[in-house]
């Protein structure tokens, strides 16, 4: 054959290999371009689905997880916390189940309408079982000393102690203790002393003034006039209870003691007598202001009490600045009375604590801790339950071959989980969908 013929033969052949390859090549690269495109469409889509997981993860974790978890605790909490603190009435306050439900409701009332908690609210009320309170006083006597709290710089806790053994020691009404408290508020505010350190001196006082016939308001206006003169309870209130003793022990054996307190006080022994048994109070300022007269007759108020024998420093220092202040005496006497009488000085001052923007907050947060309690009663019965069976089910627990154990503590923990782990698979989809990109 001719070299020419061949070389024509070899050409047509080339060629239609050459065409099919760029047909098999130009499907070859449309299939490529298709294949691309799906992926392309797969990666968008499992970038968006990887978002939606996260987002769901996330509103999961916060929207509901956290709030539920957040809500049971803080109700359980608040259930069991006052539970705790009401269990302590419980233990001194001799009541029935109606008595106890009364005082549990009027102690959740109470922290509604002032800025102490119910919890702190039946502390107090525990206090008043324990020193004595009568359980229909004890609501009262509670929010007596609650106020006293918030409106003096007594504690209610302190005041609660040494208000009920004062009460104890002079025999008061439990239900006068809102007027010892408007006069100690009262005679507090007006004189140069604090509301604790008249309770102090008061309850030294008790004792000897009850025994005169001292009234409860009477009582607390000495303690108030000598401690605003300085006179400390410790020392001081027991050496003016003996000058109170001496005159009663005077007066009722009518000795040679009765006339030199009646010549101090200017008076005659019988004067003074009568004057004493109708009215102790006015016959014990009567001598005082005797003594702060002694100049004007020619004699020292010192060479007064040495004569009577008064030597002993705490004694003579504490007449002698009774003697220079015996019109604070008079107007604290004056005072004290008119408090006891109207009976406001304390519910005024408590209700002007009670208005500023704290207490009002404070007020808020205890109608909230009420409703948690309300709630949190509801989910402890069921805690209990489940406490009754913790034992048996850490047995079975234990019982368990490690395996099984292992596998219970994974799905728990998947379980609790949930929310976050929803938000990493949807961040390692959206990881997977930058790869594939």
């Amino acid at each position: 054959m001719p070299f020419k013929k061949v070389g024509e033969r070899i050409a047509i052949s080339a060629g239609s290999v050459y065409s099919e390859l760029i047909l098999d090549g130009s499907k070859y690269f449309s299939t490529l371009e298709k294949a691309e495109k799906q992926a392309e469409n797969f990666q968008k889509k499992l970038e968006k689905t990887g978002k939606k997981m996260e987002k769901v993860g996330k509103n999961l974790s916060k929207y509901v997880t956290a709030p539920v978890v957040a809500m049971g605790t803080l109700s359980t909490k608040a259930a069991i916390d006052f539970e705790s603190a009401f269990a302590g009435v419980r233990k001194t306050v001799d009541a029935s189940e109606k008595e106890f439900a009364a005082l549990e409701k009027g102690i959740r009332d109470m922290s509604k309408e002032i800025p102490a908690s119910a919890t702190a609210i039946a502390g107090v009320a525990e206090a008043a079982g324990q020193l004595g309170i009568e359980t229909e006083n004890i609501l009262k006597f509670t929010r007596v000393m609650i106020d006293l709290g918030e409106a003096t710089n007594l504690s209610a806790e302190e005041a609660a102690t040494t208000l009920a053994r004062f009460a104890n020691i002079t025999q008061m009404s439990q239900k006068d203790f809102d007027r010892l408290g408007s006069t100690i508020v009262e005679l507090g505010n007006n004189l140069a002393t604090t509301e604790a350190e008249i309770a102090a001196m008061a309850l030294r006082l008790a004792g000897a003034g009850s025994q005169v016939g001292l009234t409860e308001a009477q009582i607390m206006s000495f303690a108030a006039a000598l401690s605003s003169v300085g006179i400390e309870a410790e020392a001081g209130g027991s050496a003016f209870s003996r000058v109170m003793v001496d005159m009663q022990l005077a007066v009722e054996t009518n000795s040679e003691r009765l006339k030199e307190f009646a010549n101090v006080a200017g008076m005659s022994a019988d004067e003074f007598r009568r004057a004493f048994q109708e009215d102790a109070a006015g016959a014990i300022i009567a001598f005082i202001r005797g003594l702060a007269t002694a100049e004007d007759r020619g004699i020292s108020a010192i060479k007064v009490l040495d004569d009577m024998g008064i030597s002993e420093i705490r004694l003579r220092d504490a007449l002698l600045r009774a003697a220079g202040a015996s019109d604070v005496f008079t107007d604290a006497l004056k005072m004290g009375t008119k408090a006891w009488d109207e009976n406001t000085a304390l519910t005024k001052e408590a209700e002007q604590r009670y208005q500023t923007t704290a207490s009002q907050l404070q007020i808020a947060k205890n109608h909230l801790q009420d409703a948690a309690i309300v709630v949190g009663e509801i989910v402890v019965p069921y805690l209990v339950t489940l406490s009754e069976k913790i034992k048996d089910v850490a047995t079975w627990f234990k019982n368990l071959n490690p395996e099984t154990q292992e596998t219970i503590v994974k799905m728990a923990a998947l379980a609790a989980a949930a929310g976050p782990l929803l938000v990493i698979g949807g961040k390692m989809t959206q990881g997977l969908s930058s790869m594939i990109g």
